[in-house]
């Protein structure tokens, strides 16, 4: 028996030898490979090695397409540099992935669209498309040289205006550090994609300007917009149908429509929006502050929403919930209507030019149910020149928390 133990004792001891040194001999290739990767610079892919100008005049929409193609191709994490001091005129284009690796996209130049009427479909001046892990950032400037299409939309000429900047099928989406101005209709929408994080954008155009929404998000999930200013003619941010968890936090709005979920059920249409939340935020003279807004005849739900830590100055409609959503103005009745609940408004604070500072106006068929006010302190503004600040509510069942001013009553 002691002679089998002491075999046993060997084998083991064999073996325990050979794996060792194999492990160790694996180890050193994948350290080697390692080394090789990590040593190996990720490529740099300037616009103007592939034939664009930059000069403002010729249009460079080509170059940009053959950089992009050559970056889509490429598994070693490519940046696509568009460099600074140039300014590139581009078409309407479409970077199509899915690409090889992650992608940088370092905007440092200014990129302009043409200064004429271009399309009249309903397009996306710029967008990228179907490309997962993709950065998009730098101190470049996007113009969308909307004031031409503002003219042909306010004359009734034009049904259809561009948006400027489209992402849409992205997943692991980053974008930070751009200004895009004056675009055509929407500044920046989210359409179909998961885990983006948008951050320090500043995003401007004209307070009579069409139409021409900050950032506008739909049917897409695990959202961050965070530390950016927005100056618009319309919702400085508007949330769509199909979004689900979205996070804004640090926004500066003002001049525009506020913060808007929706509008929603448009067409009797289905509408899903759950788990969207709106704090630390500033609004200044905006015409609407914090707002869910849905059509009649709609059907679905809107509900996990609250709005949280917001300062107002000035804001003509500072907390609004409008189930009869009508900006024509020639909109049939209808009983059917997206189902809001769990929304919260809480720490609330700043002054209204408006004396109806809070209007919760819900469904008489479908009514809101737990919406919650809690330690709201809204004033008129000095110069509203108005005795008294009220509020309106139909249809709403939640609760107070804390000082409300004004008063709801028909909250408990």
């Amino acid at each position: 028996m002691a002679e089998n133990y002491r075999k046993t004792i060997t084998r083991i001891a064999a073996a325990t030898y050979f794996w060792t040194d194999t492990m160790e001999i694996t180890l050193i290739f994948v350290l080697l490979g390692l080394a090789y990767v990590v040593g190996e610079a990720k490529p740099i892919i300037n616009v103007m090695d592939y034939g664009a100008v930059g000069d403002g005049r010729h249009d460079d929409t080509q170059g940009f397409l053959r950089a992009w193609g050559v970056a889509c191709s490429d598994f070693r994490v490519p940046t696509v540099v568009i460099p600074p001091r140039r300014t590139f005129l581009l078409s309407q284009i479409e970077f199509e992935g899915p690409c090889k690796s992650s992608i940088h996209v370092q905007v440092s130049g200014n990129i302009v669209a043409p200064n004429k009427l271009w399309t009249s479909e309903f397009t996306t001046w710029i967008s990228f498309r179907n490309i997962n892990d993709l950065t998009i950032d730098g101190s470049g400037l996007i113009d969308g040289q909307g004031s031409i299409w503002w003219n042909c939309k306010n004359k009734k000429r034009c049904v259809n205006v561009p948006y400027a900047f489209g992402i849409s099928g992205c997943n692991n989406f980053h974008m930070n550090g751009l200004t895009i101005i004056n675009s055509p209709g929407k500044h920046l929408t989210v359409f179909m994609s998961s885990w983006v994080q948008i951050k320090g954008l500043k995003i401007i155009a004209p307070a009579d300007s069409p139409n021409t929404d900050g950032i506008y998000i739909q049917e897409s999930e695990h959202v961050e917009v965070s530390d950016t200013v927005i100056r618009s003619g319309d919702d400085c941010i508007a949330i769509g149908t199909g979004s689900l968890d979205v996070n804004i936090t640090r926004i500066s709005c003002g001049l525009g429509h506020g913060i808007s979920i929706g509008s929603l059920g448009w067409q009797n249409s289905n509408a899903k929006v759950e788990g969207v939340h709106i704090s630390y935020s500033n609004f200044s003279q905006t015409t609407n502050g914090m707002r869910i807004k849905t059509w009649q005849g709609g059907s679905g739900f809107a509900k996990g929403i609250s709005f949280e830590h917001i300062k107002l100055a000035s804001v003509r409609n500072p907390i609004i919930i409008d189930q009869f959503y009508c900006p024509t103005k020639n909109c049939r009745n209808s009983t059917s209507a997206v189902k809001l609940s769990d929304v919260r408004f809480a720490d609330v604070r700043g002054t209204s030019s408006s004396e109806v500072a809070i209007n919760l106006a819900c469904s008489e068929s479908v009514p809101c149910s737990n919406v919650v006010l809690e330690s709201i302190s809204i004033v008129l503004d000095k110069v509203a020149h108005r005795n008294q600040i009220t509020s309106y509510c139909l249809s709403v069942h939640g609760s107070k928390i804390g000082k409300v001013i004004p008063d709801v009553p028909c909250l408990k």
